[in-house]
């Protein structure tokens, strides 16, 4: 098997458990050991959607990296939390006088476009060699850089209570969330945290077309998204016995393309998913 699943993560486990199990579960029924990564983490906390590549399709971790997000979430004005979130302990508090939706409307129009923005102290961003968070653990703050993010939109839903607004936020990989709603209630001059985390859309991926581990369990076809089919978004390029040794042997071949991806055919069946960079082609992921 070589392509992607299209999961729905729960709250409560971590990405890393999620892949762990269909690992398991995909060794299980087909007596295969398979390659098995996600396309993008989500904290323990949050629910949505998780790509998940499999077999040679792990390599295409880099077109995924990079690719538009999007997300519905909640923030809480009037406190902030160590984590930035609700599992967190309380840091900072302030009497919340109340904030309209058109002035959170206002506030968040700030963020639109390329920002520069600071992780939370509980991630993953390394920090001489050690995780953020586990400095965070020991009582450690670890002096995290700002990094460049882009924000596409920012769309309010609703107003959940009196000091929540919950809103739908388009943005580039590396974005965090619980960072934005940090930024945000600043902005709107309050103590903040995100209560609710939902990924709804990553790149390719929609969570309207994603199952849970209990429907793979039944059906290994379920949620599955092979190379071939994944690849029909991409320019085709089709080759034939002369160039067969070639490609099988990974000689780069010239072609008159932009740098992208493309979906390779070999004597009319599919063979790859192949790159184009500075006029050459290289196999990235092969059907196997």
């Amino acid at each position: 098997m070589n392509g992607f699943y299209n999961l729905l993560k729960p709250e409560g486990i971590s990405s890393s458990h999620l892949v762990v199990r269909l690992r398991g579960m995909l060794r299980n029924k087909t007596g295969v050991k398979m390659k098995v990564g996600h396309l993008g983490t989500l904290d323990p906390l949050a629910s949505g959607l998780l790509g998940v590549a499999v077999g040679s399709a792990t390599k295409l971790f880099d077109y995924f990296l990079q690719k538009t997000k999007t997300y519905e979430a909640i923030v809480v004005l009037g406190e902030q939390t160590d984590t930035l979130d609700r599992a967190g302990k309380i840091v900072s508090t302030k009497a919340y006088l109340g904030v309209s939706e058109a002035e959170f409307i206002d506030a968040s129009k700030a963020f639109i476009g390329e920002i520069m923005q600071i992780p939370p102290q509980y991630s993953a961003k390394s920090v001489g060699g050690v995780r953020a968070y586990k400095l965070a653990l020991k009582g450690q703050d670890a002096p995290l850089k700002a990094c460049c993010v882009t924000i596409y939109s920012i769309e309010l839903i609703e107003k959940p209570s009196f000091n929540s607004f919950k809103f739908r936020v388009r943005c580039s990989g590396g974005t965090y969330v619980r960072s934005l709603c940090r930024d945000i209630g600043n902005a709107l001059g309050y103590p903040a945290y995100m209560s609710f985390l939902e990924r709804i859309e990553n790149g390719d991926f929609r969570i309207c077309d994603a199952v849970s581990l209990e429907d793979v369990e039944k059906d290994l076809s379920n949620g599955f998204v092979s190379l071939e089919e994944f690849g029909k978004k991409f320019p085709r390029l089709d080759y034939f016995e002369e160039h067969e040794k070639k490609l099988l042997n990974g000689v780069p071949l010239v072609v008159d393309l932009p740098d992208c991806f493309v979906t390779v055919y070999l004597k009319e069946r599919f063979y790859a998913i192949g790159q184009i960079i500075s006029g050459e082609l290289k196999i990235v992921a092969r059907d196997l």
